[in-house]
């Protein structure tokens, strides 16, 4: 295993500061065309999930427990939904490395789609459990368009990172 510099971790944690900042600029900004506020992608599953792909090692469930609180608190959801969902990420993902070889694109991108697609089942979940009603049909919409916002942070993220 090949230790990774200061510098190389220091530019890591900026990249994910930057892509995190962009994506509390995005999720408060409509797509063009799309009356519905609620028919949005949600950009912290979709780069939380690019960045436990690449770089599985630098998060761990502390972490993302803290980031899914400070994601509530921009969000307005309820208070720990989004840590228990990027938990439930890490830990499908964690799951899936062990008990499968991934070694190719494709694989990869089929990995990112179902574990945003569970992201999305387990906030749906959540929020039927505490009497918020999501339509399932948003809820499909919302992942397919939080997938298209996968891709644009995979290629940022191995774009601005060494493997």
């Amino acid at each position: 295993m090949i230790k990774k510099t200061i510098l190389e971790q220091r530019k890591e944690r900026a990249l994910f500061i930057i892509l995190f900042l962009i994506s509390i600029i995005l999720s408060n900004i409509g797509i063009l065309g799309i009356e519905n506020s609620n028919m949005m992608p949600d950009y912290f599953i979709a780069l939380i999930t690019a960045y436990i792909i690449n770089k599985g090692s630098d998060l761990n469930i502390y972490k993302l427990v803290i980031i899914g609180l400070i994601v509530d608190l921009f969000v307005g959801q309820l208070l720990g939904q989004y840590g228990l969902v990027f938990i439930c990420i890490y830990l499908l993902y964690f799951i899936i490395k062990k008990i499968l070889v991934i070694k190719s694109t494709q694989q990869l991108f089929s990995l990112g789609f179902f574990l945003i697609t569970s992201s999305f089942l387990v906030l749906w979940a959540t929020s039927l459990s505490h009497g918020l009603f999501i339509s399932f049909n948003l809820i499909f919409i919302q992942s397919i368009l939080t997938f298209i916002a996968y891709l644009f942070f995979n290629i940022f993220i191995k774009k601005f990172t060494s493997n």
